[in-house]
């Protein structure tokens, strides 16, 4: 006896990134049942045929959900280095206004002295 959460859960893992692939693998299974009961070698055939569908259907899927992971680990790499090019770009920055500040206090000691 399964909670409700617990079925929309599980479905949700199966289904991946929400492709329907769920649904071919259910499509699947039924038409390799429908493959092993065919009385006629026609019907046998045509159940074949609409298994290699649904695989291809199925593989399709799974290369274009490892593209988008292969893309977006790039692009977490990416971010990455943009991050730490923008922290080194903030320590530069507050070097220079600390530099700034000694060249200000300094140029006050300077003008105080001249008076």
């Amino acid at each position: 006896s399964f909670s409700s959460d617990e079925v929309i859960r599980k479905r949700l893992l199966i289904d991946g990134d929400g492709a329907g692939d769920d649904r071919r693998i259910n499509l699947l299974v039924k038409s390799f049942i429908k493959w092993c009961n065919s009385g006629s070698q026609e019907e046998g055939y045509l159940q074949y045929q609409r298994m290699l569908s649904t695989l291809s259907q199925c593989e399709f899927s799974m290369g274009k959900t490892l593209l988008v992971y292969d893309m977006n680990l790039r692009e977490m790499e990416n971010y990455e280095k943009i991050y730490k090019d923008i922290e080194n770009s903030i320590a530069a920055a507050h070097e220079k206004i600390s530099e700034c500040k000694k060249q200000i206090l300094q140029a006050k000691r300077i003008r105080k002295n001249r008076q």
